[in-house]
């Protein structure tokens, strides 16, 4: 009889479940269970008693920090080692993880003889070490995101609106000293004062290390005239977006107008109504302020839009050749008949991850083209019934844990002219969205019929969508009450759905408390 522990392994990543696996088998452990959900390994949990918990961090339904949550609040389980796997290595995860009771914490991706040490720390089975390393098919490499110039933070980070107002300066330029002190007298309680007795003082504070933020200018001035110390601000590109007003005693019309084409955001005779100068100053520093913030957001975009280029560029060539490259060398090492039986599984291991990867890969790609309208499906006579077929029993396979049945309803087949690798995606998305919304003992019902020229799958499930988020249930991010859930299910099952001359819909009955997704993609025949 089989004295080693019960062990369970819970995550989402069927590869990462077996890679684990290996390394327990390696270490004389034999006693394992497997879980691809947080419910799923908590009713394991609830029935079998465990000695050992490891546990990926993000899985759907109930991540593994609720389910270390939930042990340490059971009496059961309350001791028991837990170790959590994770690709976030943040101080704030490993904080989290410490203070709700976690006994060992790693990041993925970790060598065996790493998580070999630590289940030895924990249970006390000492194990000869081995040089096997972890796929790292759950690490999604990214491009480091290019920095901003310093002079170009990220909008959110700055100050509010009217705090950064009353931080502004503004540069008084007269050749008189005492209108210098009248101006600087009405102004000096809300912004920082600089002063200039010349034409040329004001262009050397200009461009000086701290510009100001708005200039008042007067026209008379001996040497260098106002006129010309606008036309010269206007010139130089690092001082052509300051804002100038020209507070001056010339008030005829060709003056005012001459000003304005100067460049100038304001004319104000002299003497000036303190109310109505501190009024046009406010005004044109707001202006000023959110024309610096646009073109700050814009150039943040222009950079987001480069580094989303560079991501395309990193998905198409960096990973998805080399990952082709691995999927295919390990399918040539399998064709060898002479692998021991353990090298054969670690390869076809190999295999797989690599295919699951390119898989993403490939998902990623289209619809990144997609939404650049890049993209043109490849579409053939595609049979629905068996594509279905599949998809249902690996949906069957992945929730065995949860007691909803699944019945594919379709007493005629049906070929539509569509492309079966984006048909796939489709209606794994929309499956395992229904099994997961399923109460249990319900039934996900798949109905595939004809509607005029196109082919109609119709995927039903108990538990309408939330009113809160139906007007935007296939819109990107959109999630609700799922913990991990990234909300691009449905959202990639709409773009996938339209590129191929469908369309889809949602339909809510609040009185039988169930929801119905309709796919419609165009009939072959």
């Amino acid at each position: 009889m089989d004295k080693t522990p019960n062990i369970l392994i819970a995550d989402d990543y069927h590869q990462m479940r077996l890679a684990v696996q290996h390394v327990l088998n390696g270490m004389e452990l034999h006693n394992l269970h497997a879980a691809s959900q947080g419910l799923e390994a908590k009713h394991i949990l609830e029935s079998v008693p465990i000695q050992l918990v490891i546990a990926d961090w993000n899985m759907p339904g109930m991540t593994g920090y609720e389910l270390l949550c939930w042990c340490r609040n059971d009496g059961h389980y309350r001791d028991v080692p837990f170790i959590l796997l994770t690709a976030e290595s943040g101080r704030e995860f490993l904080g989290k993880a410490i203070e709700a009771g976690v006994s060992d914490y790693l990041v993925k991706p970790f060598t065996a003889a790493t998580l070999r040490a630590r289940i030895v720390k924990l249970l006390g089975k000492s194990v000869e070490p081995a040089q096997t390393v972890l796929p790292k098919a759950t690490l999604k490499p990214l491009p480091m995101p290019m920095p901003l110039p310093a002079e170009t933070p990220v909008l959110g980070l700055d100050a509010p609106s009217e705090e950064r107002l009353s931080r502004a300066s503004v540069l008084v330029v007269d050749d008189v000293a005492t209108n210098i002190e009248v101006i600087a007298g009405i102004l000096k309680s809300e912004y920082a004062i600089k002063v200039a007795i010349s034409g040329r003082k004001a262009l050397e504070i200009a461009n000086g290390p701290n510009p100001p933020d708005l200039i008042l200018l007067d026209v008379m001035m001996p040497e260098m005239d106002g006129n010309e110390v606008c036309r010269q601000l206007k010139a130089n590109p690092a001082t052509r977006d300051i804002p100038v007003i020209f507070l001056t005693a010339r008030d005829q019309a060709d003056d005012v107008v001459d000003g304005l084409d100067l460049g100038a955001v304001d004319y104000v005779v002299k003497p000036a109504q303190p109310a109505i100068l501190k009024a046009r100053i406010r005004t044109h520093l707001r202006l000023s302020q959110a024309r610096r913030d646009l073109t700050r957001q814009n150039q943040v975009l222009s950079d987001n839009a480069r580094l989303r280029d560079d991501i395309e560029r990193i998905t198409h060539h960096d990973l998805k050749n080399p990952i082709s490259a691995i999927a295919h060398t390990a399918e040539l090492l399998l064709l060898d008949s002479d692998w021991p039986n353990a090298q054969r599984e670690r390869l076809e291991l190999l295999e797989g991850a690599a295919r699951h990867a390119l898989d993403m890969v490939t998902l990623s790609l289209t619809l990144y083209k997609i939404e650049q309208g890049q993209f043109q499906a490849e579409t053939t006579r595609l049979a629905l019934g068996k594509l279905l077929d599949t998809v249902v029993q690996e949906i069957k396979v992945q929730f065995a844990w949860k007691p909803v049945d699944i019945v594919l309803d379709r007493p005629l087949e049906q070929n539509a002219v569509a492309e079966a690798a984006l048909c796939r995606s489709i209606f794994a998305n929309l499956l395992k969205n229904a099994v997961e919304a399923a109460a249990d003992d319900s039934v996900v019902r798949i109905v595939l019929t004809r509607v005029g020229g196109e082919c109609l799958v119709e995927v039903m499930n108990q538990g309408a969508v939330p009113t809160s988020i139906r007007p935007r249930f296939f819109d990107k991010y959109v999630t609700h009450g799922k913990s991990g859930g990234t909300g691009l299910g449905t959202y990639s099952a709409k773009l996938l759905t339209e590129a191929q001359g469908g369309h889809i819909d949602l339909i809510c009955d609040d009185t039988q408390d169930s929801t119905q997704v309709f796919v419609y993609l165009p009939a072959a025949d």
